[in-house]
């Protein structure tokens, strides 16, 4: 808990240089501070004692939050009063809300500061599902071991193979995360600091510290996030996918519309994925998704630079409030190595209004790069691994990945591209400045097209290309054009090693990678 006080002192300092005096940072009191109020469920568990509370009345220009529950106390009454188990002590909800005419936003300072309230106008009805923690609109990050325990404290079994996971708004068990300070600049634009909770665990802060700083832009919310990992655990895990963000909303918005066609950004027909009620990954090559009511509106996602995407509903009925349990849901779902000292950081657009409402504003933002152009100086820049691993967090100049397996058991190692849309004609060479420490005498580059279920090792997916393995920095042109298979569109590349040219130390060889372009560097 040492790194909270360190923060909050260089956030105050950076708040004086940037010479905003009149806008004050707000911190709140830690559980045991000795100061403040204890925040629901850090002393008291859901189901545990505690006496039941007057529900306090809204505040001037709030909205009101679960105005039916008798109760007011802890997650487990403010936003679900059907489960069963007495109210912690009271403590009202403390919402910040930003709004104009076409769009209101609110964060919940007993949630993580995610956001729980989002509406359509300045008098729509809440859009997000907040049947429990663990809804809502937030971040959620993955990464091992698997499972995960901490503290002495194991995981839920039905939980336990998702890892490590910090979750913005608190745990299975409805303990909220707790905030640790917030700042409100004016009417359109916050900024929140929270230690998540260990979603599997009970009540485990996890080793990371998430700030979000969100800003109204006519019918958009604009969000930006960062974490800073800091886990005493220095193993790297292989890359998972992560929720960045994830949004539950409401039954009614159950229309899941999208494109994932391979003409973006030409008003070609969008499809509605209503039909399958699981939860898929969409290739959403205009970056992004959405969630609509009947009438066509509802909330779009947009990650700039972001294909992967996960879609879904969950429930049988399609009707219901913030407090029911059916629900739909939208993320960004990038592969991530998330490293024990890593700062990660993403940015995202929330559009309220129609398809056409939502396709005007990504179209007018800047276009994904549609042309490979990995420049390694401080960022993996969405590349990640299968079964290999670099040497880590910060990044300087270049990856340097192991050239070989971790696990031997396993066939193979990739060292993988994020998810693209590259035209295959637009790129008739691939160069690779690369220093290959092995006594292979050949690499493979492999690609993915739409419809592929995995990269293939078939002719038409793989090309060897010839390699020196005596570490010297080298560009290595791979010539592409009149390949068989280098067609039509790609959607992801990886480097491996050709079959039977692994070498013979994998644990002591490598590859340093400075660059992957389709122009000479």
């Amino acid at each position: 808990m040492k790194h909270h006080n360190l923060l909050s002192l260089l956030l105050s300092l950076f708040l004086l240089a940037c010479g905003r005096p009149d806008e004050t940072y707000f911190p709140l009191p830690l559980p045991g501070s000795g100061t403040g109020t204890t925040p629901p469920g850090s002393a008291t568990q859901p189901g545990g004692g505690g006496t039941p509370g007057t529900p306090p009345g809204p505040q001037p220009g709030q909205p009101p939050i679960n105005p039916s529950s008798p109760v007011y106390g802890n997650w487990m009454t403010i936003f679900n009063p059907n489960l069963p188990g007495a109210p912690a002590a009271p403590v009202p909800p403390r919402l910040i809300v930003l709004g104009n005419s076409r769009v209101r936003v609110g964060i919940d300072l007993i949630a993580g500061g995610a956001i729980t309230f989002l509406t359509d106008g300045s008098k729509g009805a809440n859009m997000i599902n907040n049947f429990d923690l663990g809804r809502q609109l937030q971040t959620s990050l993955y990464s091992g071991p698997v499972p995960y325990n901490q503290n002495g404290k194991q995981p839920a079994f039905v939980w336990r193979n998702l890892g490590w996971n910090p979750v913005q708004t608190g745990d299975m068990h409805n303990n909220p995360a707790q905030v640790l300070g917030y700042q409100q600049f004016d009417s359109t634009r916050l900024y929140v600091k929270t230690t998540p909770l260990v979603w599997p665990l009970l009540n485990e802060p996890a080793e990371a510290i998430m700030e979000h700083w969100l800003e109204l832009r006519g019918n958009v919310v604009h969000v930006r996030s960062r974490t800073q990992v800091i886990r005493r655990d220095t193993t790297q895990y292989e890359a998972r996918t992560q929720e960045v963000p994830c949004a539950y909303l409401n039954a009614p918005y159950n229309q899941i519309v999208t494109y994932t066609g391979n003409d973006p950004f030409t008003n070609a027909a969008t499809v509605n994925l209503s039909t399958e009620k699981g939860l898929t990954t969409r290739h959403a090559t205009e970056n992004w998704t959405a969630l609509l009511d009947k009438s066509g509106r509802g909330l779009g996602l947009h990650v700039p630079n972001q294909y992967r995407f996960v879609t879904g509903f969950l429930g049988e009925s399609t009707n219901g409030t913030e407090f029911d349990d059916p629900t739909s849901y939208q993320a960004a779902t990038p592969l991530v190595v998330m490293d024990h000292n890593t700062v990660y950081e993403y940015e995202y657009n929330l559009i309220i209004g129609t398809v056409a409402d939502i396709r005007a504003f990504v179209y007018a933002q800047p276009r994904p790069i549609t042309l490979p152009n990995y420049q390694f100086t401080n960022n993996r820049l969405g590349w990640h691994y299968y079964n290999t691993i670099d040497t880590g967090w910060p990044i300087r100049n270049e990856l340097n990945v192991r050239w070989g397996r971790v696990d031997f058991e396993k066939a193979t190692f990739g060292i993988k591209s994020p998810r693209v849309l590259w035209r295959a004609n637009t790129i008739p060479k691939l160069y690779v400045q690369a220093a290959f420490r092995t006594d292979a005498r050949t690499a493979r580059l492999n690609w993915q097209k739409p419809g592929d279920p995995d990269f293939l090792p078939t002719p038409d997916r793989v090309i060897d290309f010839p390699i020196i393995g005596d570490g010297q920095m080298r560009t290595y042109e791979i010539e592409l054009s009149g390949r068989s298979g280098w067609d039509g569109t790609v959607q992801q590349i990886q480097f491996e090693a050709t079959p039977g040219q692994y070498g013979s130390n994998e644990k002591g060889q490598s590859v340093r990678i400075r660059s992957v372009t389709a122009v000479r560097p």
